[in-house]
């Protein structure tokens, strides 16, 4: 997978805004969990809501592309 595949439509050409923001977010989301445990402010929750919020966005659009693979939507 090359970078360009993280932020460009199925066609390669057109930028795609939906994946270019996910990913802005996970990187925001990430930088902010890194630094609240490297700063030891992180608890429980926040391990829970971060690894909730990755974990349960992963297996949404995963099984949202088994669902309609092969579907022109």
């Amino acid at each position: 997978m090359s970078w360009r595949e993280l932020v460009l439509d199925a066609n390669g050409v057109t930028l795609s805004h939906t994946k270019l923001w996910a990913h802005v977010a996970y990187l925001v989301g990430t930088i902010a969990f890194v630094r609240a445990n490297w700063d030891e402010t992180a608890d429980w929750t926040i391990w829970a809501v971060y690894l909730g919020t990755v974990g349960a966005s992963t297996a949404a659009s995963k099984l949202f592309s088994l669902k309609h693979a092969g579907r022109d939507i």
